[in-house]
This record gives C-alpha cells, structure tokens and sequence, in this order.
C-alpha cells in the first residue's frame, strides 16, 4: 500500500485552541427560542443534526450551526467549549480516550452506510483483488479510509498493492476521477453520489466498504459533559433529535433539506437517500473495534478499546424514548440491507 502524500492522522484533536483559532468557523442561526444548543457539524448529508434548528423550538431550545469540515475539527470545538455537541465518526471516540480527553461523550448514532468507494467510468472491478495495481483516491484522516482498507483486506486484496492516493472532498477528486489519475475513490454521500449521478463513476456492484467485519456505521452525535449535566436539556435535545430523524426518514422531506444544505440536485439527493440508513441506535461493537484498531492505522497510539465504552453514555437517549440501552443498541437491520455483497 503506497500513499503519494505523507500522512499524519494523529493531527486530530491534540492542537486544541491554537489548531481551532485557525479554523474559519461559519455559523448558521436558526430562531431563538429558550437556551441555545451550539452543533458542529460539515454541510454533509447528517439530516437529523441539520433539520434540528426547524425542530427544536417545538422542545424549547433553539440551535445554532456552526460548519467546521472534519469529525476532528468538530470534536474539538465541543472539547473546547467551541460548542455543546459536534457530529463525529466511529472512531473519534478513540482518539478522545487516547488523548484523555474528558468531557466528550457519544450519544447518539446518526447514519449508516452514507460513504462507499465510486470507480471511473469504464472501470470493472467484481473484487476486492482487482483493485491491486490501481490508483485509489481516500481522503486522509477520515473513517472511510480506515473502513475501505478493512473491507479490502477482508475482502481478500492484498492492501499494500493498492496505490492510495491522498486526495480531498470536491473538486479534487472528482477532477483526479475524470482525468484518469485513479480508478477509484472513496468518499461520502453527496460527494460519491454526485459522482455517479454526473456519469464520471459508478458504484461497483460487488464491492462495498461497509460489508466489513465492523459494518457500516458511520457517523454519530457528541457531547459535552456540560450539555450533559443539564439532564432537562440533553433529555429535551435527544427528544428533538428523535423528531428530526423520523421527520428526514420521509424522501422527499430528506431531499429538500439536502438540496437546501449542500446544493445538490434532487436526483443526487434521491441517490444518496438509498445509499443510508438513518438510526439512533448506537454500534457500540463498531466503536470498540475501531479503538481496537486506532494503532494499526494511526489514528491513536494505543489500543483504547478497553476504556472507549465509558465514553458512550446512553441515558439521554434512553430518557428521550423511554427505550433500553439493549434496544437503543445497534445496528439496525435495515443498515445491513443496504449493504452490496
């Protein structure tokens, strides 16, 4: 496995208030209504986070987006006081326990599926070993990355014969795409659904990162410890999310929230609105396994499995739907239906 760009995932959360003062912050208000809900979160297809600010003041809060690009980034404005809560990947919680961060916690899942590898057009590949020899765009520091490497090498590919090539969200890796510079790209919905809408990829039917031995769960909803100590309001917040994510479980719905986020067309939305599950329920068996495997892939220095799960705090949620931890525990089966095999 060869990388054209050095990589540095341990670049995390570590670089705390002088990493955030040079992030260009961009905040999104919704009404105001009683106390203020702070969420960090990329324009990305995350429905429910983004469909709160319509939602919450039915539950006496109001929201206010602030769009930071990466799970890092969003993480750590939450550890910083940046904000209450942030949108984050499976395995943020594992760099949170490896830097001994304490005051995060995961409490809610947010989708399934929702990022997946796209080859060019006119490239077959039926498995994972025909990807050997090929130039593979992955954005750097991210879960698909991680996840696309797994399913590979469980998928049979030898992984240190896939030339990864480091690329970024967007423009870049749709003109490397169209170029011909790789085969193939993993990235995330809308992104890789663009792609294949605009005709420059397409997703190849046999071959999905998510059949991997940690599923396809993606990304959740953090907190902080001070949200958390306010049980009225984290209750009332778990209540609105609920809200917002049978509200976004309707297509149409979900489609133009998506346009209106992200500006995609309607038909990239209706694409990626069958490429994702959304759920509450939390892949606890996910997170610890991908602490387990933080060293393998550098996005921890220790395996931290042993002690993420305290980071994982499911009272909220329970409280919210008055359901338990073992049926607010995940996956759902409708994310393994989704699923190419």
């Amino acid at each position: 496995m060869t990388s054209r760009i050095p990589l540095n995932r341990r670049a995390f959360l570590s670089s705390a208030a002088a990493g955030l003062a040079g992030i260009s912050v961009a905040n999104v208000v919704y009404a105001a209504a009683g106390p203020v809900v702070k969420i960090a979160a990329s324009r990305n297809a995350a429905a429910p986070v983004w469909n709160l600010g319509t939602v919450a003041p039915r539950f006496g809060f109001s929201v206010e987006m602030s769009i930071l690009f990466t799970y890092a980034d969003q993480a750590r404005a939450a550890n910083l006081g940046q904000t209450n809560a942030a949108t984050c990947g499976i395995d943020t919680m594992a760099t949170v326990s490896d830097q001994n961060i304490t005051n995060l916690r995961y409490i809610a899942a947010n989708q399934y599926g929702a990022q997946n590898i796209v080859v060019r057009k006119g490239v077959e590949v039926n498995k994972w070993s025909e990807l050997e020899g090929k130039n593979i765009g992955v954005v750097p520091g991210t879960w698909a990355r991680v996840q696309f490497l797994i399913a590979a090498k469980e998928g049979g590919a030898d992984v240190g014969k896939i030339n990864l090539v480091n690329v970024s969200v967007g423009a870049t890796a749709t003109e490397a795409l169209r170029r011909g510079d790789v085969e193939g790209v993993v990235l995330f919905s809308p992104q890789s659904d663009l792609l294949v809408v605009s005709g420059v990829g397409h997703y190849p039917p046999k071959l999905d990162i998510g059949a991997c031995s940690l599923g396809n769960a993606n990304s959740g909803l953090l907190a902080s410890t001070e949200l958390l100590a306010d049980k009225e309001l984290s209750t009332n917040l778990m209540k609105a999310y609920l809200a917002s994510m049978q509200e976004i479980k309707d297509e149409e719905y979900f489609k133009k929230l998506l346009v209106s986020v992200t500006g995609v067309t309607s038909e990239v939305a209706a694409l990626s609105f069958r490429n994702m599950v959304f759920s509450e329920k939390i892949d606890v068996k996910a997170i610890l396994g991908a602490a387990k495997l933080g060293p393998q892939f550098g996005f921890t220095k220790t395996d931290t499995s042993g002690k993420v799960e305290s980071l994982i705090d499911f009272t909220p949620l329970m409280a919210a739907s008055g359901k338990s931890r073992d049926e607010l525990t995940g996956p759902p089966k409708e994310a393994l239906a989704i699923v190419r095999r």
